[in-house]
């Protein structure tokens, strides 16, 4: 394809990312990919404005006209959501026009269906900005790795979580002034949900399960737990056995399956995941014959996000004709978090009472659990509303199945002197 034209839908933050990238290329004497059209109601917009003023013959407002315009190759979809944005793909691709989107919700939800839309039409579907902003993580999967030798990756995919983590860590913050801050910098929406509960990365490691295994697998399939009930309490813990905690995406493959979960975990310290810091997502994949391969930089943010867009434009010039997807070996099943081991610690806030370590050591005697270590930290007594003694300490326990865990955690949060459920954190063996 000697010239590509192509028309962003949505033009906020990433849209204008787009733009402005594509507007510095346009200056070079070799450039061939040229913005031909803006589909955007607000023309008043803070990102559209400048635009509409300057270039107003760019902008549709009507949705129909655009996917009707030969003369659009490619439609970049910035607009976000699942309802109009995924209507307007599938018109697109079935109009003859290759799609490159950001949509990391969408695709993890509709990736199936849009893909067998795009086969059928025999246009490109890529979304390499869904998943870790700039990182080229989807491309060095299709390219260059041999997708059948990775074994587990392990990721930090969402900014907001690893930032607010950092700050715990490193600065003493608790998470409602972490969060608090993140929101003031930029990192976090006004809404965190998806990212403070681990939604958003969750929606990224169903897409890099997809390229790893051929396989979608429905969000709600992979097992989650988010970041808001951790306390300053646990980063202590932590550095005392010399971990960090970090919020990771792992998909590992094993004979009996896949074990794909997003969950807050403990990492050594020496482990690279540990060192990352701040919004900054990383990626690492393990394979048979390589060593650990390790991605890292910006996952978000509107010209990191570009970039990526940009890059798979570039792909659909130098490659029109769609890649074939990708496909695995076998017929694959997501192993049960109750078969997977890991190494638990166990942080419990009670009324101090007589008796409650052998009331634990009862109940683990009978799962056949065996504790590893105990750590009571004085700083975090203290006494509560009724003169009681309130202590927090925690329990390390030697590598066992997640599910036994999980029952004997039903019958010790029954206890009466239990002020808060036990907080669970894992660590990979």
């Amino acid at each position: 394809m000697s010239a590509l034209n192509i028309a962003i839908a949505g033009f906020g933050t990433i849209g204008s990312g787009v733009a402005h990238v594509l507007e510095q290329h346009s200056k070079e004497p070799d450039a061939t990919i040229n913005l031909v059209g803006i589909l955007e109601s607000d023309t008043k917009g803070k990102f559209a404005r400048p635009w509409f003023e300057k270039r107003p013959e760019l902008f549709y407002d009507n949705p129909e006209k655009l996917l009707a315009d030969s003369q659009v190759n490619v439609i970049v979809e910035t607009i976000g959501g699942s309802g109009f944005s995924r209507e307007l793909i599938t018109k697109a691709l079935k109009n003859g026009k290759h799609v490159v989107t950001a949509n990391k919700d969408l695709i993890a939800v509709h990736g199936a269906e849009l893909m067998t839309v795009a086969r059928e039409n025999g246009r490109h579907l890529l979304f390499e900005a869904a998943v870790a902003g700039a990182i080229p993580v989807l491309r060095l999967l299709k390219d260059y790795l041999q997708v059948q030798d990775i074994q587990s990756i392990r990721a930090i995919l969402n900014g907001t979580t690893n930032y607010i983590l950092s700050e715990m860590e490193c600065n003493n913050l608790s998470f409602e002034t972490a969060l608090s801050q993140a929101q003031e910098l930029g990192f976090a929406e006004q809404d965190p949900t998806n990212d403070i509960k681990g939604i958003d990365a969750r929606y990224k490691l169903v897409i890099l399960t997809y390229l790893i295994t051929g396989q979608w697998f429905a969000p709600e399939q992979i097992n989650l737990e988010g970041i808001d009930h951790l306390e300053l309490a646990d980063f202590e813990y932590a550095e005392r056995m010399g971990r960090s905690i970090k919020l990771i995406a792992n998909l590992r493959l094993s004979d009996q399956g896949v074990q794909v979960y997003v969950l807050p975990l403990m990492i050594k310290k020496d482990d690279i995941l540990a060192k990352i810091s701040g919004s900054t997502n990383a990626v690492t994949f393990t394979g048979k014959y390589t060593e650990d391969i390790t991605l890292i930089g910006k996952g978000a943010g509107s010209l990191p996000t570009a970039s990526a867009i940009v890059s798979d434009l570039n792909k659909v010039q130098s490659h029109p004709e769609p890649f074939p997807q990708p496909t695995g070996s076998r017929k694959l099943e997501i192993e049960s978090m109750d078969n997977i081991q890991f190494r638990h610690t166990l942080r419990f806030e009670v009324r101090d009472h007589p008796g409650i370590f052998g009331h634990y050591g009862s109940i683990f005697e009978r799962h056949s659990i065996n504790i590893y270590a105990l750590e009571q930290l004085p700083q975090y007594h203290r006494i509560g509303k009724e003169g009681e003694e309130i202590v927090i300490f925690t329990l390390t326990l030697q590598n066992c199945t997640e599910g036994l865990i999980l029952k004997a955690l039903e019958e010790i949060n029954q206890a009466d002197y239990m002020l808060k459920p036990v907080v669970l954190l894992r660590e990979i063996v």
